[in-house]
């Protein structure tokens, strides 16, 4: 079809058909645009992520912190180390917890360990514990008599995020102390766990509490994974 105009040129109208391809180029090419922008920024997403995740490495290193934050005027990036607990053989596990095995694991096609169960085998494991009670780390603290009581309820090795605070309001210490001396809880509560369990089995002489960390260096592989999560500020 033909149009003719004033000066006598012939412009010819496109069909829908013509326009209907063009636009379809036009939206190819703008998604074609999109997903190279698209793995531009997927790249350059995971060497930041990449940063952060070795930052993390190196401020949790030799603490007992699972989550580190950064924070700018742009948002907060909080990366967090996650332990994972793969057991290896099974079949250790009865002889590990013995009397106590169907409280600590849930057997349901693989095994399942309870919070507290994968605490211990994991600080066992990577040998991140002190032979000494949660009562005796408390009883050293240089704070008052009154204060270690309160402290006594409080402090479980448990969340260290959770003791760190405990320590600074109740025992008055500065935040580095108290990350010291969190620290040094959540090891005595991985050892306290594990006493409780060999008097579980009866098994409280050295030679079978020797014998049982062996069956858990055998039993589980402890991963640590580290994961990193961003939040936008609030405009």
């Amino acid at each position: 079809m033909e149009n003719s105009i004033s000066n006598g040129t012939n412009l010819r109208v496109k069909s829908d058909q013509e326009m209907q391809a063009e636009q379809i180029c036009k939206k190819i090419s703008r998604m074609a645009d999109i997903k190279r922008q698209q793995e531009a920024l997927k790249t350059e997403w995971a060497e930041l992520e990449g940063f952060f995740l070795k930052r993390c490495q190196e401020d949790l290193a030799d603490t007992k912190r699972k989550t580190v934050s950064y924070t700018s005027t742009g948002g907060k990036v909080t990366a967090t180390m996650a332990e994972k607990v793969n057991i290896t053989y099974p079949s250790y596990l009865k002889v590990i917890f013995g009397d106590a095995y169907k409280d600590a694991v849930t057997e349901d096609v693989k095994c399942k360990l309870s919070a507290p169960a994968s605490r211990m085998l994991a600080g066992i494991w990577t040998k991140g514990y002190s032979r000494m009670t949660v009562a005796e780390v408390i009883a050293q603290l240089p704070c008052d008599d009154k204060a270690k009581q309160a402290l006594g309820k409080k402090l479980k090795g448990a969340n260290y995020d959770t003791d760190k605070k405990n320590l600074m309001a109740i025992g008055g210490f500065d935040e580095e102390s108290a990350e010291q001396y969190a620290y040094f809880i959540s090891e005595a509560a991985v050892w306290e766990s594990f006493l409780q369990l060999m008097k579980v089995n009866n098994k409280e002489d050295p030679a079978a509490m020797d014998e049982t960390m062996k069956l858990i260096d055998g039993a589980i592989v402890v991963e640590e994974t580290p994961k990193v999560a961003f939040e936008l500020s609030e405009v």
